[in-house]
């Protein structure tokens, strides 16, 4: 190259360099859908859908209502739903409030942008946190366990994929375990529907996006992914009739989706810290939800009211379930107390307060019957309780670490534990006794935690 080519690419690339590069439109999913959900969706929801307008999703936002589309892409002021939210237009919308200036400017530039869609970003964790190389081997944490409503599968939350297990007689058979793979990070929350097709299963990155997908069971395949959560998804629940999910996590939220569409139906945003659990009660119309601010709300799934709050608990409530074939509600958390409420539309009214563990309660489970109340602690111990009067009936102590998962199979027999530490054991729910070390530590020289009780 001559010298004025030199010279000529250098004050090319200093021009270049020089120019303001220009600012990166709006993304629907971080910076438009949650404008949506806090101003509009009380009144464009599935329930209401006020006008014949549903902001539940991206493709209810371009189908529009019943005076036509509200947006006009790349035409921020020929759109309705601008010239509404810019009183320009009426009715003004929102009806009572009016949205922040930044709001305003949010919509604006993501239509004037040509209003795509973008779906959720997937953040690498080494944007995050530096990748540290693993020196050893070691087992993913085990959070959640489930088993399919005939009882002969187990599956377990790992990382970066389901673990399955077929069952006979309440044991594990060799050589059948296999695994749903190519999750995102940890799974957080495993769970099956009635019918026994669906396997939904959540996670995600911590501070980076939340991952819940539905699997189908018969294939292994993900037959949908459901975006709208940007934080890790706790835990997540299927309504009686299988029609629903609720899905809940650190972004302080509780979705409901249809899990025939993978559609969201609903946001429930009224949580002021990390949700971490959610449970329908016997026919599907009420929801419940605990949280880390010390409360448990609950809400007409129909509406997507909250209709009332319960702030009984002391410190944060990471555990709830309603006990089957009841209206009595179970919730623990970080006070160490189990307390239950019987539920209805109107109110909660309290049935007892029990002492239950030393440390903090991180799970609850019943038994299908409705017979039995497990629960696990930070104490290292797992406990059996008489859920319909409270009384402590067996101690399962000893444990290698915090049994973060719990689940009895359909008949009662048995009662799965998954620890922090990665191992996962069933013991015979009626005597305590181990019955199979599901995954042990390699090479573990803890006889306790390789013993099988005959």
């Amino acid at each position: 190259m001559s010298l004025v080519g030199v010279a000529v690419a250098v004050t090319t690339t200093v021009l270049v360099a020089g120019q303001t590069p220009a600012p990166e439109p709006p993304d629907f999913g971080r910076d438009v859908m949650p404008i949506l959900e806090t101003n509009c969706l009380r009144c464009h929801n599935t329930a209401k859908q006020e006008g014949g307008l549903l902001l539940e999703s991206f493709d209810d936002l371009m189908k529009g209502g019943d005076t036509g589309a509200p947006i006009v892409p790349s035409d921020a002021d020929s759109s309705p739903l601008i010239r509404q939210v810019e009183a320009r237009a009426k009715p003004k919308m929102p009806p009572k409030t009016d949205l922040r200036p930044e709001e305003v400017a949010t919509l604006r530039a993501w239509v004037a942008a040509g209003a795509k869609y973008s779906p959720t970003r997937r953040v690498p964790l080494d944007e995050k946190v530096p990748a540290i190389a693993q020196t050893g081997s070691v087992l993913a944490e085990i959070p959640s366990v489930a088993f399919s409503p005939d009882g002969r599968e187990l599956v377990a939350a790992g990382y970066k994929e389901i673990k399955r297990f077929v069952l006979a007689d309440g044991r594990p058979q060799p050589a059948t375990s296999s695994a749903i793979a190519g999750l995102a990070d940890q799974v957080r929350t495993v769970a099956w529907s009635p019918d026994g097709a669906l396997i939904a299963a959540g996670g995600g990155t911590p501070g980076a996006f939340g991952e819940l997908v539905l699997v189908d069971a018969a294939t292994g395949a993900v037959r949908f992914t459901l975006e709208g959560h940007r934080d890790y998804v706790y835990h997540a629940a299927f309504s009686p009739d299988g029609k629903r999910l609720a899905s809940c996590g650190y972004d302080k939220l509780v979705r409901l989706w249809d899990t025939t569409t993978g559609k969201p139906t609903g946001v429930f945003r009224e949580h002021t810290e990390a949700v971490y659990a959610v449970a329908f009660n016997g026919d599907g119309t009420l929801l419940a939800s605990a949280a880390a601010d010390r409360s448990i709300k609950v809400w007409d799934v129909a509406s997507g009211l909250r209709l009332y709050t319960i702030t009984e608990p002391t410190d944060a409530v990471l555990t709830l379930a309603f006990r089957p074939g009841t209206n009595e509600l179970a919730a623990a958390g970080a006070d160490k107390r189990i307390r239950v409420w019987t539920i209805d539309k109107a109110a909660a009214t309290p049935v007892r307060n029990v002492l239950a563990h030393t440390a903090t309660i991180i799970r609850l489970a019943f038994s299908a019957d409705g017979e039995r109340l497990a629960s696990a602690s930070t104490d290292r111990v797992v406990k059996v309780w008489d859920a319909a009067n409270g009384k402590e009936v067996r101690v399962l102590g000893g444990q290698s670490d915090w049994a973060q998962a719990l689940a009895f199979t359909p008949d009662r027999r048995r009662l799965a534990v998954g620890r922090y530490d990665g191992t996962l054991t069933l013991f015979d729910a009626a005597t305590g006794k181990r019955v199979s070390e599901v995954i042990v530590v390699a090479g573990s020289s803890n006889r306790e935690l390789a013993r099988v009780d005959r």
